[in-house]
């Protein structure tokens, strides 16, 4: 296999001989070795690749070697983003490299993703539809697409639900649009692919399918797995084997059946679903807490027998909706008869999780409730998840493959992985690497960190202070700035008090998809993006658009959300310390991925700025500190405004 790999990515190989830019990269010849070790000896490896190691190529390169001929690799990801580099740039470059070495790659997405022409066939039918310019342009896409894929499409279609396959009315091989299904179509170019590219929420919703009934499983059976962006695996385990029941979710189902005239349901008897559904959420909504236990609101006796009589009576109404779409008489029907046998699966789907949240014990699971709003709309979803995924995810996954490759730029804390197994359950002899990265952090960036302001939980004017020293940054770096924050509440509160006072042009996180945020941000010339969460990962914007990343403060999550005081309390309750052994770990991650936003390439400079004096005066802080690529740090402000004036 080392011969293959220096064949394909070494000195004047494959890769050299297609890429006219092409740099060779010992840290990528490394990590393909190690990976092919972990193939080829069964183990599961993690391998910590810093920015610019290409690390998709080196995972990659033994992967399509070692699935040639048997089962095929699945390669999971966290982001879209990741996933398009995937399907549109790196595995056509194998194909160019491998060309002597043919192999299938295929990119499987949630079943929502597809159109579904039976659907469609129904949708020509509404008469709400007909002359909807919107519509009319989806007709004329469904003429000319091969994938029936809504990334596809160009366009936005507010009705795309309505006409994407979904599980509640699919017949399967007994569809008379089986054999053109856009569906079933990627089902079968993933059976015959020897490279399978998911993310991972498909991945562990497919891994619990797989779990109770392996014939229904969603994905071709495989021997190995690797996982992209790892760093993120825990969460989404946690979100994919709970469960989540929204107010939305009941009306979208009634509103279905609603506009079906041909179904003998009045509009009274579902405005009563309705107003049960309401009912319930009501008393979860009179509370200022945007997140909290099932345990602080059942504290009040009356309120947790309100709830409980409000759980009982929408059951019963759902219970008794479904007998009475059993009983409608579809005979000569059969549109009638499939789209009543999606509503009861649906119906049932509801019922179950009714069961799960109000009426049944499940170990190792916590019920609690997250609100957000949005104007005058209030979303308020009631969660079940699991305190810990390990023991689940020891079972069913790193148990049953032969091999999992996990790698992220950000896996390590304080050069071990001890981390991030214990999270996940990650017990036996794995292969463990970390690689640097090849920039030069020491010539291409400054990382710059205040001696001089207040800790954040002491300072009730700490968003002026972080105002303050963001426009006297952004005055040196003249603007080109992602600005990353902890907090909605923080971004806000900082983007107020800057937005009459800087010459740039302010971007705000939720006015616009992040797409089209740092489309703009890099066709301007001196533009800042204030973003959150997903603004700290995944974003990659190259050149001098990008010269400065400024940090409001070390992004610990909140330690009292459900989520978090779950996992601490489990944490303490086996001995442990919640803040070094989960807090600190968690907090550094998420740091160098923000971080990482700023340099991309060999000829990328910049600044990056974290307003926390924690990191100086903290015992913990030089644990951050050292785990964040090296380079030449300041708390002088006048250091920042000499590199910008000699590299930006």
């Amino acid at each position: 296999m080392d011969e293959w790999i220096d064949e394909v990515i070494g000195v004047g190989g494959a890769f050299a001989r297609i890429c006219g830019d092409y740099e060779y990269r010992p840290q990528q010849i490394e990590m393909a070795i190690a990976v092919a070790e972990a193939l080829n000896e069964r183990r599961h490896c993690l391998v910590e690749a810093g920015t610019g190691v290409g690390k998709t190529i080196a995972y990659l390169t033994p992967a399509i070697k070692h699935s040639l001929g048997g089962k095929p690799i699945i390669v999971s990801t966290h982001t879209i983003a990741l996933q398009e580099q995937l399907v549109r740039k790196d595995i056509p470059l194998m194909h160019l490299a491998l060309e002597d070495t043919p192999f299938r790659a295929a990119l499987v997405k949630g079943r929502a993703n597809y159109l579904c022409l039976w659907e469609l066939d129904r949708a020509r039918e509404d008469i709400t539809l007909q002359g909807d310019p919107l519509f009319e342009k989806v007709l004329a896409w469904v003429g000319t697409t091969e994938t029936g894929d809504i990334s596809e499409m160009g366009f936005s279609f507010p009705a795309w639900s309505e006409i994407c396959s979904n599980q509640d009315t699919c017949r399967h091989q007994q569809c008379e649009h089986y054999d053109r299904c856009f569906y079933y179509a990627m089902r079968r170019q993933a059976q015959s692919a020897d490279i399978i590219v998911v993310n991972h929420s498909l991945f562990f919703s497919d891994l619990g399918i797989r779990t109770l009934d392996p014939r229904s499983a969603i994905l071709p059976d495989y021997d190995v797995v690797i996982f992209d962006e790892a760093h993120n695996l825990e969460d989404v385990a946690a979100k994919t084997f709970g469960v989540e029941f929204s107010n939305y979710r009941v009306p979208a189902i009634l509103n279905r059946i609603r506009k079906r005239r041909d179904i003998a349901v009045t509009a009274s008897e579902l405005e009563i679903i309705d107003s049960a559904n309401k009912r319930l959420f009501a008393l979860f909504k009179d509370t200022d807490k945007p997140e909290f236990f099932f345990e602080e609101i059942f504290a009040s006796p009356k309120r947790r027998i309100e709830i409980m009589e409000a759980a009982e009576e929408l059951a019963s109404l759902v219970d008794g909706l479904n007998i009475q779409l059993s009983e409608q008489d579809t005979e000569g029907n059969e549109t009638l008869a499939r789209r009543i046998e999606g509503f009861r699966r649906t119906l049932t789907g509801i019922r179950e999780d009714l069961n799960l949240l109000f009426f049944r014990d499940v170990d190792n699971y916590f019920r609690w409730c997250e609100k957000t709003s949005s104007g005058k709309f209030v979303s308020c979803i009631l969660r079940l998840t699991p305190i810990d995924v390990s023991q689940a995810l020891e079972s069913s996954l790193w148990n049953t493959v032969s091999s999992a490759v996990l790698t992220s730029a950000t896996l390590s804390n304080s050069g071990k992985f001890n981390y991030i197994k214990s999270r996940l359950g990650i017990q036996s002899n794995t292969i463990e690497l970390i690689l640097g990265s090849p920039f030069d952090y020491e010539s291409q960036a400054l990382l710059y960190v205040p001696n001089d302001m207040d800790f954040p939980s002491e300072a009730p004017d700490y968003a002026e202070q972080v105002a303050d020293r963001i426009e006297q940054i952004l005055g040196y770096s003249n603007g080109r700035a992602f600005l990353l924050f902890t907090s909605y509440r923080m971004l806000n509160a900082v983007y107020d008090i800057l937005k009459d006072r800087l010459p740039y042009k302010l971007l705000k996180q939720g006015s616009k998809a992040n797409e089209k945020l740092v489309e703009e941000f890099r066709k301007s010339g001196n533009e800042c993006i204030f973003g959150v969460h997903s603004f700290w990962e995944g974003v990659d914007v190259k050149g001098s658009a990008l010269s400065c990343v400024i940090i409001d403060k070390l992004p610990f999550s909140v330690p009292d959300s459900p989520v978090n005081k779950a996992r601490c309390d489990a944490i303490m309750s086996s001995g442990g310390d919640w803040f070094l052994d989960y807090a600190v770990p968690q907090a550094q991650i998420r740091l160098k991925q923000g971080f990482g936003r700023l340099i991309r390439t060999k000829m990328d400079r910049g600044v990056v700025a974290i307003l926390d004096s924690r990191l100086l005066k903290k015992s913990y802080g030089k644990e951050f500190l050292r785990y964040l690529p090296r380079c030449r740090g300041t708390s002088d402000l006048e250091e920042v405004r000499e590199f910008f004036t000699r590299n930006c």
